[in-house]
């Protein structure tokens, strides 16, 4: 169900919800249960597309670079299991992306000495973590509205092209929240920042409220590698070359976007909703569109190169690549000293 204004109706009702279990966890008719080690929750109060999963990777390797033993524990939206899943013990990757979802499995491939569990049940996969694997540290992806874990630290994220106070509540609007939800939150992260003069504005809007630490980033191309793993190249090979792009993600245009910023051309473009797990029929046709329009490369996010194992031998002996996107943070040193104080 895509927003529309006409869902009104039925914004009130999940509105009301919402409030009503963020009261019951104010006043304390809802438990919020300390696992014993620092939480360092990165979500948002919209729904999708604030690049959650690439801050979660940059704030883990802040971590891991301090000598602290990081577990990631997310959802694994999508994913066909339910439960506890191990994903990876911080040594080796223990089940495939159908059983993880697309988003821990790309933690677990980008670090592989990170600890990933997708647990609905936040409380029990951080206590894995800990108890089992020795975590000192959780970091959840998406975990602002799982409010039975206590947290160290929540983030927000904001996206700079849909910032969350012009929109109303899911689902004739974006918003998960309602914005007095801000006060839980120790930082603002914005995401998607054009320059700094765009970031100065976005920081200093008042209706960000009482927050103490606000940041901004953007996301940086940095180079392109195969979708099933190897070396990674420059972005100067993709310049003045034909590209057919695929991806399901929450903002398929910025994707398209990036890519013609490399200096590429995107000869079709394939985007389905994001989560989505690609079909033979859909690879297929992102291989028929590559020969009919001869192009250099089929080019997918790094989140969508994860879901393409299950139909990976339709693209053999084909350069299909991931473009790898990093985080640019614009107040670097102030963003880690944050990061660090557990």
């Amino acid at each position: 169900m895509k927003p529309h204004p006409l869902y009104f109706p039925l914004s009130l009702l999940y509105g009301s919800a919402v409030w009503l279990r963020n009261l019951f966890f104010d006043v304390g008719l809802f438990n919020t249960i300390d696992v014993g080690v620092p939480v360092i929750s990165v979500g948002n109060l919209t729904a999708g597309g604030t690049g959650k999963t690439p801050i979660v990777k940059e704030i883990v390797k802040i971590l891991l670079e301090s000598g602290k033993k990081t577990a990631v524990v997310s959802r694994g939206y999508g994913r066909e299991s339910t439960g506890t899943v191990i994903v990876s013990d911080g040594k080796n990757i223990l089940v495939d992306t159908l059983s993880s979802g697309d988003e821990p499995m790309m933690i677990a491939r980008s670090l592989p000495s990170v600890i990933v569990i997708s647990d609905e049940d936040r409380v029990r996969g951080a206590r894995v973590a800990i108890d089992d694997m020795g975590a000192e540290v959780i970091v959840l992806d998406d975990g602002f509205q799982h409010r039975r874990i206590h947290r160290s630290k929540n983030i927000i994220l904001m996206d700079a092209r849909l910032m969350p106070f012009d929109t109303m509540m899911l689902p004739a609007g974006f918003r998960r929240e309602f914005l007095s939800s801000l006060k839980r939150a120790e930082a603002v992260l914005i995401t998607k920042v054009k320059d700094s003069n765009e970031a100065d504005v976005l920081l200093t809007d008042e209706r960000i409220g009482n927050v103490a630490h606000r940041f901004s980033s953007s996301f940086v191309p940095t180079g392109i590698k195969h979708f099933s793993g190897g070396a990674m190249q420059s972005l100067e090979i993709l310049k003045k070359h034909s590209v057919v792009a695929l991806c399901g993600i929450a903002s398929p245009d910025s994707f398209q976007k990036s890519i013609e910023g490399c200096g590429a051309v995107v000869k079709e473009m394939f985007s389905f909703e994001d989560h989505h797990q690609f079909t033979r029929n859909e690879a297929d046709a992102v291989v028929a569109s590559f020969h009919r329009n001869k192009a250099d490369f089929i080019l997918t996010t790094e989140k969508d190169g994860v879901r393409l194992d299950g139909v990976s031998e339709m693209f053999h002996h084909l350069p299909v690549s991931c473009l790898v996107m990093d985080v640019e943070f614009h107040q670097n040193d102030l963003w880690k000293r944050f990061v660090l104080e557990l």
